[in-house]
């Protein structure tokens, strides 16, 4: 759920683009970050969450990877790292790229002629698809029963039958 690292081509198709809401879950003593889609109906509701366009892009050997890139709240002025990501996913589409961090801002570096042919986008499962693979059977905060919400607004936690034998 990063950037990609090495050089991409990002899905021509914006049904593979979504602008949606994204909260990234960093609990103390933990490493790694857990992702959660907002989906349209709690949107607004989880003030941590993050609007972004979830990008598909994939490697030169066809692996997909969904890659947020984040976008301005409305009260926020956008950033030359978010713009700098948007420009590289929109070059993307036609061409094989590769990230390049410089001070505060990506660059793009284009492969070489014959790198790598275009991807062939009809073997990727539909999006709804890659998306239930990357962020698993709870990685859509769908309601306020989602056992996210109940964290981060401190409910008190569902019973799940272990203490109750």
């Amino acid at each position: 759920m990063n950037k990609p690292r090495d050089f991409f081509r990002t899905h021509p198709d914006k049904s593979y683009r979504p602008r949606t809401e994204m909260y990234t879950h960093k609990p103390e003593g933990v490493i790694d970050a857990q992702h959660y889609i907002i989906a349209p109906e709690m949107k607004g509701r989880i003030e941590e969450a993050r609007p972004c366009t979830l990008v598909t892009v994939v490697d030169r050997d066809g692996n997909p990877r969904l890659w947020p890139i984040y976008l301005p709240r409305e009260t926020e002025r956008d950033n030359d790292a978010w713009k700098s990501a948007r420009i590289a996913a929109r070059n993307g589409i036609d061409k094989w790229v590769k990230l390049v961090w410089v001070k505060r801002a990506y660059k793009i570096r284009e492969a070489m002629v014959g790198y790598a042919p275009d991807p062939d986008w009809n073997k990727l499962p539909p999006f709804e698809e890659l998306v239930r693979i990357a962020f698993g059977e709870h990685g859509i905060v769908r309601g306020t029963d989602h056992p996210i919400y109940r964290e981060l607004f401190g409910a008190k936690p569902e019973a799940n039958g272990a203490d109750d034998i």
